[in-house]
């Protein structure tokens, strides 16, 4: 790897594994309790499979930032997500899967440049 690049990409990839650990804390506290109470008011309850580990929060991710996953399915009803989502909801989401693809991406470069020299 070149010499003037490591240190760009090594701090490029804390910034994001800093921002992904804040916007998840964030996330899980603040915008999926706020998302679950709401849609408990239309009877639709939070997934069964994810009993306080946060598992669902990727998928809460999608379903605000992408119509696609605004679907129902048999693990997940992520149709009232979107409806209930607050702006600071959307930015806490913007920044979480931002963070998340940028950690991958700078570990792509990164595993890259380790392959080639």
């Amino acid at each position: 790897m070149d010499l003037t690049l490591a240190p760009i990409l090594t701090s490029l990839f804390l910034t994001f594994l800093f921002s992904f650990f804040i916007s998840s804390l964030l996330f899980s506290r603040v915008s999926i309790k706020h998302i679950n109470k709401k849609m408990e008011l239309d009877d639709v309850y939070p997934p069964s499979w994810d009993r306080g580990i946060g598992a669902s929060a990727s998928f809460y991710v999608f379903a605000i930032l992408f119509n696609k996953y605004r679907i129902k399915n048999k693990l997940f009803d992520a149709r009232f997500i979107a409806k209930h989502a607050r702006t600071i909801d959307k930015v806490i989401a913007v920044i979480y899967f931002t963070s998340v693809a940028g950690m991958i991406i700078c570990l792509c470069i990164i595993t890259l440049f380790k392959s080639l020299t």
